[in-house]
């Protein structure tokens, strides 16, 4: 069994690669949508529907040719997790792609800064998944994905108003990103279903979620020891096969991930990179907390 990505490649790579802790270079999750984890096509039929498909060059989105802002159902197709993004006036998607550059290739802090005080991050998923995203106002949102080649976009999306009213559908459970860094909500979910996952606006940093299945009894100080170590031996035999990675969001964004994944023991992480820690993890800051899904 190798070592998921969300764990020793993330932290092996977090400075070396551009925005290397970002969720889209973990490998497509067991965790996708099922069937009957899926948004109810009566939910879906009351909001726009989105597909991204992510390819080695662009990112398609096929969709509604006129979309207003407020919540969409989105499905994302390839080998690795589509997240979409606004940037502030004056900032584009060319500063964001140097900035995020800057960031990979010297671990330049003033880039990563930029990129981050800069954007909105409103979500995004992994190849197989579904959930629901809030496009919080009318403007400009460019679809992209961070992978081991670089960041990849797609053509921008143009969100026009008034925002639509359209509520959450209903979930199992809330994974909420606190400041600290911390976790907050849930201590247990079903292991199929749907979680809101939340970023307080207190928090002060995105976040993304990377849950991680792990042998019964396993602690958080386990998986902290083993993510600061250097050692290329074989995985913990606590490590299990079960993961699932969602797009990162800026504080005070929320979405709705599905999900179906094997029963037992979860460690909760994040591994965005934080300036004010010369780039460091969030995970590997003690961002990690335990839940069960039964």
């Amino acid at each position: 069994m190798h070592v998921p990505t969300g764990l020793r490649r993330v932290v092996a790579v977090v400075c070396a690669t551009a925005l290397a802790s970002s969720p889209a270079l973990l490998a497509p999750t067991t965790g996708a949508a099922s069937g009957a984890a899926t948004t109810t096509t009566a939910a879906r039929a009351a909001m726009p529907h989105l597909v991204a498909t992510l390819t080695k060059k662009t990112i398609r989105v096929k969709g509604p040719r006129s979309l207003r802002a407020g919540r969409v159902h989105l499905e994302v197709k390839g080998p690795g997790i589509v997240e979409f993004v606004t940037f502030k006036k004056g900032y584009d998607v060319d500063d964001f792609t140097a900035d995020v550059n800057k960031f990979g290739a010297k671990n330049n802090m003033k880039a990563l800064r930029r990129a981050i005080t800069r954007s909105t991050i409103v979500g995004g998923l992994a190849g197989g998944g579904s959930g629901t995203i809030v496009f919080p106002r009318p403007g400009a949102y460019t679809p992209f994905s961070i992978g081991e080649r670089g960041l990849v976009t797609g053509r921008t999306l143009v969100v026009r108003g008034p925002a639509r009213s359209s509520s959450a559908p209903r979930t199992d459970g809330v994974v909420l990103a606190k400041g600290g860094p911390a976790w907050g909500g849930a201590s247990g979910l079903p292991a199929e279903g749907r979680f809101l996952f939340k970023n307080k606006r207190s928090s002060g940093m995105p976040h993304f979620v990377v849950l991680q299945q792990v042998a019964s009894g396993t602690t958080t100080d386990q998986v902290l020891d083993f993510l600061q170590s250097e050692e290329q031996g074989p995985p913990p035999s606590w490590l299990l096969p079960g993961e699932l990675a969602t797009g990162t969001l800026s504080p005070g964004r929320s979405m709705t991930v599905d999900y179906e994944l094997p029963p037992g023991q979860y460690v909760v992480m994040c591994f965005f990179p934080d300036p004010d820690m010369g780039g460091m993890p969030h995970a590997m800051m003690g961002m990690l907390r335990m839940i069960t899904l039964t």
